[in-house]
């Protein structure tokens, strides 16, 4: 079973900026990346993790998502002057060129191809990539949105092409719509997009039609496309919990996707200026929490987003300790009493199991207590022949109370239970 979390950064991608007064182009910074890296770093975050190279993606990878004569264009910007980038720039919707940028484009790419590669083998559980330029509005023919290549639609495709994946899940919750990711899969019914984002019927940026919720995808991708637009400001943690747990998971679950891409926009959270929400940026550790018992918790959340705020570090530092968290059990053990079976706490049960199965590799053992007995005993077989470790979840009705003990002998674990006996 995989173990680790991944973490993917350099320094490299911060070395560009824009050269020119732009208002509209001025909140995408270097510091974006380069703090937030800091932070995970101050907050021994990046001990936890697994350190992954960065490399540059080939032309073939951005081949899988772009055409040639967009490609050829942009390897011409490193040979450009100031007034030549400013021009070119201006082909496009929202974005501006420097000499740098194609080469950290070629490794905001690879550092997401290198992550998804280490995900998909095996050689760690999930991970982030901290990447820039950012990559959902990029479309096949065009830079958008401070976007030159679409890392997610790049990684997506590249795991479809090279590890015979068919279902892919993508999920989008920057504050604008990633139409060029949706571009990219509206045909294709292996990949499962979804996408929260301001709409304000069509007034808020890129205004377009097809980020309504009637885009729901094309000819065999009809219906694996989802975008739930957001018709006003203001949305709390709760807003962001019910469109996961009434819109997103339930499709999830039954699309069973082999492997979960997360565009990790962080414009959405309080006090950014462009999302105008007030969800706290500790709600993206819930929603990591509640993705991961997807394709057996095969994560891989790429940064997006634009501005740089207190709440974008905080929200990247909340989401990322539920990839890296210190406790990895190798067993989840669930106590239920057998009166609770039988009231209305059953489904409330049923879903906090469900949120647990993205612990120990989805081994979870749901334990039914009776009063019957003063001691009993349960023998169970040593897990790696090292230690047992008890992820334990007691849930008392009308104040039961028992005490546990755990006793190892000869790689035999024998658990003694105080007045109680545990049936399953």
């Amino acid at each position: 079973m995989a173990s680790g979390s991944a973490l993917i950064f350099d320094e490299e991608m911060s070395r560009y900026k824009l050269l020119w007064k732009d208002p509209v182009c001025e909140i995408e910074v270097p510091e974006r990346v380069t703090v937030s890296y800091e932070a995970l770093k101050t907050h021994g975050v990046t001990q936890r993790c697994k350190q992954l190279p960065v490399r540059q993606a080939t032309e073939q990878e951005i081949l899988l998502a772009h055409s040639e004569e967009y490609l050829e264009a942009v390897k011409q910007t490193p040979k450009m002057s100031v007034e030549e980038l400013m021009a070119f720039s201006k082909q496009y919707s929202d974005v501006y060129f420097h000499q740098n940028i194609y080469h950290c484009a070629k490794l905001a790419v690879g550092a997401t191809l290198q992550l998804v590669d280490s995900v998909v083998k095996r050689e760690v559980r999930n991970g982030m990539a901290l990447v820039r330029p950012p990559g959902h509005h990029s479309q096949r023919s065009a830079a958008n949105g401070f976007c030159v290549f679409n890392n997610v639609a790049i990684a997506a495709l590249h795991a479809k092409k090279n590890y015979n994946l068919n279902r892919v899940l993508i999920v989008d919750w920057d504050i604008h719509h990633g139409q060029g990711v949706q571009y990219c899969f509206e045909e294709d019914p292996s990949v499962l997009y979804f996408s929260w984002h301001r709409y304000e019927n069509q007034t808020f940026w890129p205004n377009l039609p097809e980020s309504d919720y009637t885009s729901v995808g094309k000819g065999k991708g009809c219906g694996f496309n989802i975008n739930l637009p957001w018709n006003k400001v203001g949305l709390t943690n709760s807003d962001y919990l019910a469109a996961f747990f009434h819109v997103l998971l339930p499709i999830a679950y039954e699309f069973d996707p082999e492997l979960v891409l997360v565009s990790a926009g962080f414009d959405s959270a309080i006090g950014d200026p462009e999302g105008e929400m007030c969800a706290i940026p500790e709600i993206f550790a819930h929603l990591t929490q509640l993705l991961m018992p997807l394709a057996a918790g095969k994560m891989c959340v790429v940064l997006e987003g634009e501005s740089f705020t207190a709440g974008f570090m905080q929200a990247v530092l909340s989401l990322i300790l539920p990839l890296a968290y210190e406790f990895n059990p190798c067993l989840v053990l669930g106590v239920v009493r057998d009166s609770g079976a039988k009231t209305h706490l059953t489904p409330v049960w049923g879903h906090l199991t469900s949120l647990l199965q993205g612990l120990a590799g989805g081994q979870t053992l749901t334990l039914l207590q009776v009063r019957v007995f003063t001691y009993f005993c349960i023998i169970l077989k040593p897990i790696q022949n090292i230690h047992l470790h008890f992820f334990l979840i007691s849930f008392y009705f009308k104040c039961f109370f028992f005490s546990l003990y755990v006793v190892h002998f000869k790689c035999i674990y024998f658990i003694f239970l105080n007045k109680c006996i545990y049936l399953f």
